[in-house]
């Protein structure tokens, strides 16, 4: 009962929700999130945490970049000992969707998080003047 309670504490909050929709159009490196969604690295990593230790997301590491994607298997994780059809009436569409999602910018071409790097300082020292 704990894993479905902290299944859905993970649901009730608007920027994991928003991280879980981004994910659900591509896999993204932390440096295409943070870019979306206008927050530091520690705010999303700490997210990002959060939706791993429930399932809903796993991660992928290649050299020195993480790739982040949904989780297909959720369901049957948090919901062990659930009705297999019920569970498969929610796995299903996700897998589906799932199956054709592009890869992140930053697997073909790895300057990609340098660049937002760049870009996000220019922007703060903009505002500072």
């Amino acid at each position: 009962m704990k894993k479905i309670a902290e299944f859905y504490k993970a649901l009730g909050d608007e920027v994991r929700l928003k991280i879980l929709q981004m994910l659900s159009e591509q896999e993204m490196c932390v440096c295409e999130i943070i870019e979306r969604l206008d927050m530091s690295q520690p705010a999303v990593s700490h997210h990002l945490k959060i939706l791993r230790q429930v399932g809903l997301v796993k991660d992928s590491r290649e050299g020195k970049w993480i790739y982040y994607s949904l989780h297909d298997g959720v369901f049957q994780d948090v919901f062990q000992g659930e009705d297999l059809e019920i569970i498969k009436g929610y796995a299903e569409p996700i897998r589906k969707k799932l199956a054709g999602l592009k890869p992140s910018r930053v697997r073909t071409d790895p300057s990609v998080c340098e660049r937002l790097s760049e870009k996000k300082a220019t922007e703060k020292l903009i505002d500072k003047n």
